[in-house]
């Protein structure tokens, strides 16, 4: 049995542990834990089975002695907690790729895991053909854009709003275009997926990255690869639907959370 921990427990991570729970028919995952805030424990533990433990640092979490633990919290949870996880052995599954832009910690953690044989996992999220940008880096990758359109608020709290009006966009706006590592630093909510398709191709410096603003997208956030190697090119497109409780992610990154835990428990990878 797998033993599953999650950090965090906000939109992401109960999507997630809803479609594990309807997929895992043959009961091969266990989720041990989920760590929170002090401020969110009351109403963590009301929302969760008994047999789910909350608790309220990573020390405790690793106490439960899970095989994996999920991150779902954001790029501050990976600067807070992805060290003292990788020490430990235990692999690491990371929704907020935006965190590893910073290579200097990118590096850190690489070199943890090469210490504790412990791993840095990292889901598809919102978006596919991450194993097709792969297979063209592999035979000799030449360019690669990545493009985020989204509804106008989505783009909310965000440094579009600053520049723009998001209210009263009413076409298609581009706001942001230039290299993966900038749009993870200044779109750390909105912009993960910049840094899981550089961190799969050219890397946050060569992979370029367009932020949209797009009424006509609504209510779907969308996210597409436009690449192109020695050996051919790849184009895909993604519509996915905005997580209930927060319109700057895409309900697919949920799911390809559930896949990432569950796809080593069958007899069938892929």
């Amino acid at each position: 049995m797998k033993k599953v921990a999650l950090i965090g427990y906000g939109a992401i991570a109960r999507i997630a542990l809803g479609k594990i729970v309807e997929h895992d028919r043959d009961e091969q995952i266990k989720v041990v834990g989920v760590l929170v805030r002090k401020n969110r424990e009351e109403e963590t533990r009301s929302a969760l089975k008994s047999s789910i433990a909350v608790v309220t640092s990573i020390e405790e979490l690793i106490r439960l002695s899970p095989n994996v633990i999920a991150e779902c919290a954001g790029q501050g949870a990976i600067r807070e907690y992805a060290e003292t996880v990788l020490s430990s052995g235990i692999d690491l599954i990371i929704i907020s790729t935006g965190a590893l832009a910073d290579e200097e910690l990118r590096n850190k953690l690489t070199s943890i895991c090469a210490r504790n044989n412990s791993r840095l996992l990292m889901p598809s999220g919102a978006i596919a053909g991450i194993d097709g940008l792969r297979s063209l880096k592999i035979g000799g990758l030449k360019s690669v854009l990545y493009t985020s359109t989204k509804p106008p608020m989505a783009w909310q709290g965000t440094p579009a709003a600053e520049e723009f009006d998001l209210v009263n966009i009413n076409e298609r706006t581009e706001l942001f275009k230039g290299p993966a590592r900038e749009a993870a630093r200044l779109y750390p909510k909105n912009a993960n997926l910049a840094a899981t398709v550089a961190l799969a191709g050219l890397g946050m410096d060569e992979t370029q990255i367009l932020l949209v603003a797009d009424p006509d997208v609504a209510p779907n956030n969308v996210g597409r690869i436009d690449a192109e190697g020695e050996f051919g090119k790849l184009t895909v497109e993604c519509r996915g639907i905005p997580a209930p409780d927060n319109p700057k992610t895409s309900a697919t990154t949920a799911l390809s959370l559930a896949h990432a835990i569950q796809k080593d428990t069958r007899t069938i990878i892929m």
